[in-house]
């Protein structure tokens, strides 16, 4: 466990605690106490504003400890618990991945972070979650398949997210194409598909997968959109995120082989049930075309279907998807 983590866990949401008395609980010098609790409030970590020099947590936190995460993995039968590695801060999970290792050793190589200073959303945007919050992970995968045929990739991932998500009461959460987890028009989470070599026989991917747990700053996560998250969605007590993660890296196996042997169109109409764009006027924006028309969920290869005006059906490879607003008459 690092300082930093050890640090967290001394500290507490009843009653504040000096410098002296945290480097004490730590067993670190004052100044290393100082820098950690800057780069924590720098990070996000709400604290209380006390009438005396301490510090004190505005909500109880709790970091992981890796021993029971793989401990709960290989409980749950996750084969390649060897191969988790549980950061307390790093830039991106994705990026971390693909500097440890080559395309052939990255495959089961999974990285979780509590905080990330540089998380990736989708076309650039930023998703940088509060420290011990949230959920951030990433994994390499090799397919014994070309990059072509990994068009429906993100969607079953993303299928098997909001299926674990309203299996654990957030009934309302849906699925916005290519990749986005969305509950009463507010992103929940997401998930970010690299591909980081491909020939046509192999590929290897690496996958992101951020969820908004229990964050007190969602306002700070540069999306572009209203944001969730999971405790909002949930009457009662939350899974803890130890749980919550064995579960998804067990899904996600077992989406990856499964996506491996056949494809997206086993989740077609999965995904299509839960499509939040399903009927809905669509605009669809790519860098050389607009497309508008009411949104029929997605092909068996995982493009996005557009019935335009005339009739037609427009499938949409690559773009964004948003709701159109156009009044009645406008070009």
């Amino acid at each position: 466990m690092t300082e930093r983590t050890r640090l967290v866990r001394a500290l507490d949401t009843t009653k504040s605690a000096s410098i002296a008395e945290l480097a004490l609980a730590v067993g670190i010098g004052e100044p290393a106490v100082k820098q950690h609790l800057s780069e924590l409030k720098a990070d996000g970590l709400q604290f209380q504003v006390a009438a005396s020099p301490g510090y004190q947590l505005d909500s109880a936190v709790d970091p992981m400890e890796a021993a029971q995460l793989k401990s709960a993995l290989t409980t749950r039968g996750f084969p390649f618990v060897d191969q988790v590695v549980l950061l307390d801060t790093v830039d991106s999970t994705s990026n971390w991945l693909t500097r440890q290792a080559g395309n052939r050793e990255l495959h089961g190589r999974v990285c979780i972070s509590e905080f990330q200073s540089a998380g990736r959303g989708r076309r650039g945007r930023s998703w940088r979650g509060s420290p011990y919050c949230n959920l951030m992970l990433s994994m390499g995968w090799r397919f014994c398949k070309g990059a072509a045929q990994l068009e429906g990739l993100s969607l079953s991932i993303g299928l098997a997210l909001a299926s674990r998500l309203r299996e654990l009461g957030a009934s309302k959460v849906g699925l916005k194409w290519p990749n986005d987890l969305f509950a009463v028009g507010e992103k929940l989470g997401g998930v970010l598909v690299e591909l980081n070599s491909s020939t046509d026989k192999e590929v290897c991917a690496i996958i992101g997968i951020g969820l908004n747990i229990d964050d007190p700053a969602l306002a700070a996560l540069d999306t572009g959109q209203a944001v969730t998250d999971l405790a909002s969605q949930i009457k009662g007590p939350l899974p803890q995120r130890t749980e919550l993660i064995v579960s998804v890296l067990t899904d996600l196996v077992q989406t990856l082989e499964r996506f491996d042997n056949q494809g997206f169109m086993p989740d077609q109409s999965g995904w299509n049930a839960l499509d939040i764009f399903a009927g809905k006027t669509v605009r669809a924006t790519s860098q050389r075309d607009v497309v508008v028309g009411l949104g029929e969920g997605a092909d068996e290869l995982g493009r996005y279907r557009l019935r335009c005006d005339d009739g037609s059906v427009t499938p949409i490879i690559a773009g964004d998807i948003t709701l159109s607003f156009d009044p009645p008459g406008l070009p």
